[in-house]
């Protein structure tokens, strides 16, 4: 099973025109069509970032990620996740929050994430991580 990061999500809706966001586009299109579950803290990030940096108001991306969650399900994370987090945060120098979403995909049986916050091709919980955008 896979699943996606935060930053795929924020490029598949940006209006960057760039490589970054036609890759994520696609992989977008790719995870809606199969059902790919995404960490509920995905689109926790996705909302923050999106409001933040003033890409959308509030209510239009609470709307994005409802209309995300209706195709790609959250994976909530638990006490047991947010441990396993701490460790691997601790250990690999991962920033906290890339580890919980790291954590929680693997213990909901995810075994691939796309992500640009971690080394392409780093194995971590046994989630192997794959840059969405290639090699850059």
């Amino acid at each position: 099973m896979n699943s996606l990061d935060t930053n795929v999500l924020v490029y598949a809706v940006s209006s960057s025109g760039g490589y970054k966001e036609k890759a994520a586009r696609k992989l977008l299109a790719h995870a809606a069509a199969a059902g790919w579950s995404v960490a509920a803290q995905v689109y926790g990030e996705f909302f923050a970032v999106m409001a933040h940096r003033q890409y959308m108001s509030r209510k239009e991306a609470r709307s994005a990620i409802e209309t995300f969650s209706l195709v790609m399900p959250a994976l909530p994370s638990t006490l047991t996740a947010h441990a396993a987090a701490l460790k691997l945060a601790a250990d690999k120098q991962v920033q906290y929050w890339d580890a919980l979403i790291i954590a929680v995909c693997a213990e909901h049986g995810v075994t691939q994430l796309y992500t640009e916050d971690t080394p392409a091709a780093a194995k971590l919980l046994g989630i192997k991580c794959v840059s969405p955008f290639g090699v850059k």
